[in-house]
């Protein structure tokens, strides 16, 4: 059995082959390298918005670890035909297991269709994705042959791979199989229940692979597997800009790239560049859904799909993100991802991830404050402004309702803007009040002249700042002195 730390020397070896390898290939093509933002708002998700880490900040503006650099890269189309990028991906997963990692390395390219021997006005979707399944393919089979060139003693002699079969997948065609042929064949084969819109887990994978390898690459047994391209998936489990298919609208113009024993190590497709299409299938996915649920805005997605790809700023392109590790994986033979990541074994090592230090993160970040203004008058928004203007330096959070929001911000002060109890957007008062999230709510309402709907809305917010203990304010003088006296001592008076 290989010890650990002549592992960890062959893994750097292997990981360093694999890089350079994908990268002179990439060159090769004419391709330019950009780096991308690795922090990022929720652009930088794939499809589950719930595994993005949470990056803390000064300024509390919701950033996060980017999961992927496509959106990023599709900006860089606007200056050039073809790009590629090597990013940290992340995932905030409770736990790794041999399939899951926490961390990863993913190699992503776009290209457009002048690539292709195309143009903006002659490009063809199908001519696309085949280019896009070439592109995949060729880059993988350079990751392999690299490695193979560079650590084919380690692979024959600590591995015990073989090597001859490994130069023969750096130079095969894969297999390709439609995602909905897909479903047919593991119905027959002990997956009978399963149906066209469900996603494919690892069994189903695995079992596509096996399958698809029995029939179109007779003689070959055991683990002399080809990898194998699963086409077309149904579009409601699928990315928003991944482009409907014209033949079939049920499905994308996107495939998985599944290796056998790693499974799925790359993800693509054709990228929607008709605006208005993408804009309908934004406001229809779940991970929108997910996203105002959390008090997110279209806003939050206007810079791409108005302002670039409605703008034409690009041509019709495509895309993938291929997965490091699991291409090491299955060159490696491992079953468990955790020995094909760096990551992985370096951390554990470290023990950065030990659970015994979990709760301990308000350590080191900053103890923010949350203040929810709601004041009704000019006059009361003018007389505490000085006051608020100083606390801006201190750690605190402003939160306010719509008129308090724009008079602070006309003033330079950065406020996030919250809805009323009577209103219907997010986030909402009513909501941040049941998770009793603020510390402090001024509520001056202009009394006399206020409408119905605001003395309800009031009535309410002082109802349940009771509820959650929160320090309630509803005189004017006493907002001053009170906030006056929280600036100085940076402390929560109690109510």
């Amino acid at each position: 059995m290989l010890d650990a730390k002549k592992h960890i020397s062959s893994l750097v070896k292997v990981n360093s082959a694999l890089n350079w390898g994908v990268q002179n290939h990439y060159r090769k093509l004419g391709l330019t390298y950009v780096d991308v933002p690795e922090i990022v708002g929720i652009t930088g998700a794939c499809e589950n918005v719930d595994t993005l880490f949470k990056v803390g900040n000064r300024l509390s503006v919701p950033l996060f670890m980017t999961q992927t650099g496509q959106l990023s890269l599709e900006q860089s189309l606007q200056y050039y035909s073809g790009v590629y990028t090597l990013i940290h991906s992340g995932r905030d997963e409770e736990f790794e297991d041999e399939r899951h990692l926490r961390q990863f390395r993913l190699i992503e390219e776009e290209f457009d269709c002048t690539l292709a021997g195309m143009t903006r006005a002659n490009c063809d979707d199908e001519k696309m994705f085949t280019a896009l399944l070439d592109h995949i393919e060729h880059a993988v089979q350079a990751a392999i042959m690299a490695v193979v060139e560079e650590c084919g003693e380690e692979l024959r002699n600590q591995y015990d791979r073989d090597v001859d079969w490994l130069k023969e997948v750096g130079q095969r065609p894969f297999f390709k199989i439609p995602y909905e042929e897909a479903i047919v064949i593991l119905g027959w084969n002990g997956f009978p229940n399963i149906k066209f819109g469900d996603d494919l887990k690892a069994n189903h994978e695995e079992t596509v692979v096996n399958l698809v390898n029995q029939k179109l690459n007779k003689g070959k047994e055991g683990k002399r597997l080809l990898p194998v391209f699963i086409t077309k998936y149904p579009k409601e489990i699928k990315f928003f800009n991944m482009k409907v298919s014209l033949a079939d609208p049920r499905v994308v113009m996107s495939a998985d790239l599944i290796l056998p024993l790693s499974g799925e190590a790359a993800g693509s497709a054709v990228r929607e560049h008709d605006g208005d299409k993408l804009k309908d299938r934004l406001l229809s996915s779940t991970m929108y859904e997910l996203h105002i649920g959390r008090g997110g805005t279209y806003e939050d997605f206007k810079w791409y799909v108005d302002g670039i790809v409605n703008a034409g700023k690009t041509n019709p392109h495509a895309g993938y993100g291929i997965g490091n590790e699991r291409v090491i994986q299955f060159i490696l033979g491992k079953n468990d991802i955790r020995e094909c990541s760096l990551f992985s074994l370096l951390t554990k090592e470290s023990g950065d991830w030990d659970v015994s230090k979990s709760g301990k993160m308000y350590l080191f970040s900053a103890d923010k404050k949350m203040v929810l203004l709601s004041i009704g008058k000019e006059i009361n928004k003018k007389k505490l402004l000085p006051t608020i203007k100083k606390l801006t330096d201190s750690n605190f959070v402003f939160y306010a309702t719509e008129k308090t929001h724009h008079f602070l911000n006309n003033n330079n002060i950065n406020s996030t803007l919250v809805y009323k109890i009577s209103e219907n957007g997010k986030p909402n008062i009513k909501d941040l009040l049941r998770e009793n999230f603020f510390d402090v709510i001024v509520n001056i309402p202009t009394h006399k002249f206020a409408p119905n709907s605001e003395l309800t809305d009031g009535r309410r917010i002082r109802k349940e700042a009771l509820r959650t203990k929160a320090a309630l304010i509803t005189d004017m003088q006493v907002a001053e002195d009170f906030l006056r006296e929280y600036g100085v001592t940076s402390k929560i008076p109690n109510p």
